[in-house]
């Protein structure tokens, strides 16, 4: 994923847990996070949440394998725009962004 939106031109920085993006943050702050649910440490609705507080004009996407309703509505609770759920086309990923 990684590599194809580097192709389509993007600025793409990837993380592995919430420690590591506010590493990342504190060295530039990025337009769009794209977050997945199932991390460790810290999972990604509190990071979407801390993530909207802190910086309220970041787009949130999340992109799960997590299928559930509840885990749909928890995540646009927790400050996210949009939920995609895995696997998705990096092709419509990057139309979102």
């Amino acid at each position: 994923l990684q590599d194809f939106l580097l192709d389509e031109g993007l600025n793409v920085r990837c993380v592995d847990d919430g420690e590591e993006l506010n590493t990342a943050l504190t060295k530039k702050v990025c337009d769009v996070l794209v977050l997945d649910l199932n991390l460790p440490n810290e999972d990604g609705l509190s990071i979407a949440k801390r993530i909207r507080q802190a910086y309220p004009r970041m787009g949130i996407v999340i992109l799960t394998a997590r299928v559930q309703g509840i885990d749909r509505a928890q995540s646009y609770e927790s400050g996210a725009d949009i939920y995609l759920s895995k696997p998705v086309s990096p092709v419509e990923l990057t139309v979102v962004l």
